[in-house]
């Protein structure tokens, strides 16, 4: 175990090319916006104003790497834990995605011969007033083509994403923002539609690539089939082929391919894009399940949504143990859009 951090002044002396808060700040400038879109209406507002509040202050481990300041752990702060909220749902995504490589590797290791089979199923976008809706039909549809034949497993995954098509006239584009620009304010953007999607991994005997195997237009069908749709779906499925940075997954399937599985629910970008129908978002998908676990891989893979101290680095610590590191407190300055050390 390393030594106890001590809590020193952190100065600019400290910084070296790059900033060590920018993976912060990168996350937290997108909380003003969607704050503000949310806070305009009466039944969002309480939650516009808990985005517009969370992650004020981080408590950070910092390691020194050659008298550097290295990437910056997160031991404290006082997070919102909402779903519309950019900072939160980074942070969701980046427990979830540990807990699944986790729980992969623990699997793998068990079962060192089976495979992963990376499965995606679509429908038609829908109206935004239609995705509560969608996303019920689509998982029944997915308990459906469960029970069918083809379905080759009891390992499996869910993860649902919702993107937003944005019509021609809305100028904006998220990707034009640099760290030090200031977000556009929210404006009346129109909304084309709404694209909910699953994504599916699933862990498949070696048996499946012979005679189990199932092709892409069987998918489609049965997709097509399950989900009672009068059109033929756009559905995609590839195996999960590792390469050789992903040894410790045990050849099952590829950091690749379980960050695909464990990606975020809504990107920030979108959530910005739907401006001043964001409440109504938040209507559509309150309480939806995003994230699903089959009940047998639920031995190695928790199911639930990642909460609390796991939003939190509080499981690593740096590398090498006796890597000298500093504590520090960060608190975001909303006049300049950017996390600063103040201790």
């Amino acid at each position: 175990m390393h030594a106890a951090p001590t809590a020193v002044q952190v100065t600019s002396a400290h910084v070296g090319q790059s900033d060590p808060l920018g993976k912060f700040t990168e996350h937290r400038r997108f909380n003003r916006p969607i704050a503000t879109a949310l806070m305009a209406d009466p039944e969002t507002r309480d939650i516009g104003r808990a985005i517009a509040n969370c992650s004020s202050r981080l408590s950070l481990d910092v390691p020194l790497v050659d008298g550097q300041l290295g990437q910056p752990l997160l031991r404290g702060a006082h997070l919102c834990d909402r779903r519309l909220c950019p900072f939160c749902e980074w942070r969701r995504t980046r427990a979830l995605r540990a807990r699944v490589i986790r729980g992969i590797d623990a699997f793998a290791a068990e079962k060192p011969n089976w495979s992963g089979v990376f499965l995606t199923l679509t429908v038609r976008n829908c109206q935004l007033s239609e995705l509560r809706e969608t996303i019920a039909h689509m998982n029944a549809s997915l308990n459906r083509l469960r029970r069918v034949s083809a379905w080759p497993t009891t390992y499996w995954l869910r993860r649902t994403e919702v993107t937003v098509k944005r019509s021609i006239s809305d100028s904006f584009c998220p990707t034009s923002v640099g760290p030090a620009q200031p977000l556009p304010p929210v404006g009346d953007g129109r909304i084309l539609s709404v694209h909910p999607h699953i994504h599916l991994l699933l862990l498949v005997r070696p048996s499946y690539w012979s005679r189990d195997y199932v092709k892409q237009l069987r998918w489609q069908q049965e997709w097509q089939m399950a989900a009672r749709l009068d059109y033929a779906p756009v559905v995609d499925v590839r195996r999960a082929k590792t390469r050789a940075t992903d040894d410790h997954l045990h050849g099952v399937a590829p950091v690749s391919a379980v960050l695909e599985a464990a990606k975020y629910a809504t990107k920030a970008t979108d959530l910005l894009a739907l401006r001043n129908q964001l409440p109504e978002f938040h209507h559509q998908v309150h309480r939806s399940r995003f994230f699903g676990v089959s009940t047998d891989l639920q031995r190695y893979i928790k199911a639930s949504d990642p909460k609390g101290d796991e939003l939190l680095d509080t499981d690593r610590f740096p590398v090498p143990a006796i890597e000298p590191s500093l504590s520090a407190v960060a608190e975001w300055m909303d006049s300049v859009q950017e996390y600063r050390f103040t201790t």
